[in-house]
């Protein structure tokens, strides 16, 4: 029963020196060299070593195991992530994939847990499994040889829901397991994703499940007797693989490969990114697979024109290549049927047969005080009338609440790349999330998400700013920045010092601030406007044209 890890546990051992600073850049994903995790543990449990196959179906991987088979029962050891920042997110999902089979009857389990402080202490269980519990943690039946899985499809995909903790900070993932002396443990590809939607379902027979009316899951048969819970994470208008890695697509074989609908045999070349999903089954064990048809509405996705030639895609995660799968269309969907593992699933097509409206290549940010450049490059065009700009602003989480900043115009249809640029001028201090409206000549329209969010922070210095436009006829800006919170009063005054108006009079935290002033009322003239905040006074001439 000895294994051949020593390699792989020295540089586990050493990754758990790594600093263990907040990461808020998501997706995160962690394949299997366990940088930035730490191990608590007497006797080793948990170490690295190469499975045989991983859920992508590459060859001797990195993947963690927790050592059931060759460590007693009652041995127990913990693996913790590093901390995360979620404050940018609204709706934090947990993937991740796991292989086990015990020996006979053991029953080694493992706990996932979440901490609030960084992993200093442990006081929720997301989620507790075990060889006896139903459904099982084993993913196949029992074996006397020490198990490394041999397939990809020996590995059950687990989402776990983190939306309670959306908005917060120092979140730290720990997996404990406790081993009753049965067969290995494996854990691979841990990845935190932010979803535009998200539900679980109870599935005890066979039966259609749908969270959103996009996605539907027709389950043939259930694997465990006694079912389980079907997940379904929905990503909508993002990139299927965002700041991650380059869309990966397999040649799909032009002779013996999946066909879509009209019989046509043929590799896409793009992934609509109107909406993918992440699908999950808990009653994958031991007991068998269940079997399942998914379909996928495209009555909402604007890069659809001819639906009989496009395939439903499935790849393992973020890690993986997506293929294509035999494909059936009836109405506005389209179906792949008898599947048995769960994983990630979009649509795939040719941009020929199905364009889409605007192919983006790039879109970034930049930040200069209280203004935000936007610049992003499309690949190619069609039908493109331009671009409208809209923001939001997180208030613990992403809001909803989208205005529009502005407008860029479009090139028609061009097979040339262009560049776009756009700046946002004078925002608050604050955190922001932006996106592209791409809008067709004939109306329809499809966005595009930015993969960041714009943090504006706080001043360095008190200033009040000369308004603009000066002169001016008959309204103007004002803006001024505060580098702590105090009771601020920004009045306006004319030559003989009388008071004209009152624009601010409360208390503001520290930031970034702009006001307007209207003099329709007033007649042409100099005026004077006043900002006291604390011991931070400042005022300004301006000058009203009628």
């Amino acid at each position: 029963m000895k294994n051949l890890f020593s390699l792989f546990l020295i540089l586990f051992l050493l990754y758990s020196a790594v600093s263990n600073a907040q990461i808020s850049s998501f997706p995160y994903v962690q394949t299997g060299d366990a940088l930035g995790w730490n191990v608590i543990q007497g006797p080793t449990l948990w170490y690295l070593g190469p499975a045989a196959k991983n859920p992508n179906g590459a060859t001797n991987d990195p993947a963690l195991i927790c050592n059931f088979f060759g460590q007693p029962s009652g041995v127990e050891g913990l693996v913790v992530s590093p901390a995360f920042n979620f404050t940018s997110l609204s709706k934090p999902i947990l993937h991740f994939y796991e292989a086990h089979r015990t020996y006979s009857t053991e029953n080694d389990s493992l706990f996932v847990l979440i901490s609030t402080d960084a992993g200093v202490s442990f006081n929720t269980v997301l989620s507790a499994k075990s060889n006896n519990g139903n459904p099982s943690l084993s993913t196949l039946s029992p074996s006397t040889s020490e198990f490394n899985p041999s397939s990809e499809s020996q590995w059950r995909h687990e989402t776990i829901d983190l939306s309670a903790y959306a908005g917060m900070n120092n979140i730290a993932i720990g997996f404990r397991g406790v081993s009753d002396f049965g067969n290995n443990l494996w854990i691979d590809n841990f990845i935190i994703t932010n979803a535009d939607a998200y539900c679980g379902i109870a599935v005890t027979s066979p039966s259609t499940q749908f969270c959103d009316p996009i996605c539907k899951i027709d389950f043939n048969t259930i694997g465990n007797p006694g079912g389980g819970v079907v997940s379904i994470t929905q990503h909508n208008n993002q990139l299927p693989v965002p700041s991650v890695a380059a869309v990966n697509i397999a040649t799909n074989n032009p002779v013996t490969g999946a066909t879509t609908h009209d019989g046509s045999r043929f590799t896409p070349n793009i992934i609509a990114p109107d909406s993918w999903f992440s699908v999950s089954y808990t009653g994958n064990d031991k007991s068998g697979y269940a079997n399942y048809d998914i379909s996928i509405d495209l009555s909402t996705y604007v890069s659809v024109v001819d639906i009989t030639k496009l395939y439903v895609m499935k790849r393992s995660d973020l890690t993986g290549s997506w293929i294509c799968l035999n494909t059936t269309a009836g109405g506005s969907s389209i179906t792949a049927s008898g599947l048995t593992t769960f994983s990630d699933f979009a649509v795939g097509g040719d941009s020929l047969q199905n364009p889409l409206p605007v192919e983006l290549s790039s879109f970034t940010s930049f930040i200069n005080r209280q203004n935000v450049t936007l610049k992003w490059s499309t690949a190619s065009e069609l039908n493109n009338s331009g671009f409208d700009i809209e923001r939001s602003e997180i208030n613990g989480q992403n809001s909803n609440n989208w205005i529009n900043s502005g407008s860029v115009s479009g090139n028609g249809t061009s097979s040339s790349p262009n560049t776009y640029e756009f700046t946002d001028r004078n925002l608050a201090s604050g955190k922001y999330i932006y996106r592209l409206k791409q809008i067709d000549f004939n109306g329809n329209h499809h966005y595009y998400n930015l993969g960041n969010e714009i943090v504006i922070g706080i001043p360095e210095k008190f200033e009040l700013s000369q308004n603009y436009p000066n002169p001016f006829n008959p309204s103007t800006t004002i803006n001024y920045q505060l580098t702590q919170g105090d009771r601020v009063t920004l009045k306006v005054f004319d030559l003989s010092g009388k008071e004209i108006s009152t624009l601010v009079n409360e208390k503001q935290e520290a930031g970034y601030y702009s006001i307007k002033f209207d003099g329709t009322g007033i007649s042409s003239g100099i005026y004077f406007y006043r900002i006291t905040s604390g011991n931070f006074i400042s005022v300004k001439r301006m000058i009203l044209v009628k």
